[in-house]
């Protein structure tokens, strides 16, 4: 019987030490990878056709045909106005 004692404590230990060495093995997760990235998630180059910008050139035909002599004043004062708002 005393040697059936022995030999289940002495398996025992030797299972609880195969676990211990399990987990010391594994390694906790590292949250940085989960929240990396992925290739499909990466930015992509923003490219911008250059006829989408507008530009003084685009409005200075519109402005010659509504502002002249007589009303350029009004118009500076509206303009001057609006940019003020912002």
């Amino acid at each position: 019987m005393n040697r059936a004692s022995i030999l289940a404590t002495t398996f025992a230990l030797v299972a609880l030490l195969a676990a211990c060495d399990k987990s010391a093995d594994k390694k906790p997760d590292d949250p940085a990878p989960k929240n990396a990235p992925t290739a499909a998630a990466e930015a992509k180059p923003v490219t911008i056709d250059e006829s989408d910008l507008a530009t003084s050139a685009d409005f200075e035909e519109a402005a010659e045909k509504a502002i002249d002599a007589k009303n350029y004043k009004t118009e500076l004062a509206t303009l001057e106005t609006e940019v003020a708002k912002d």
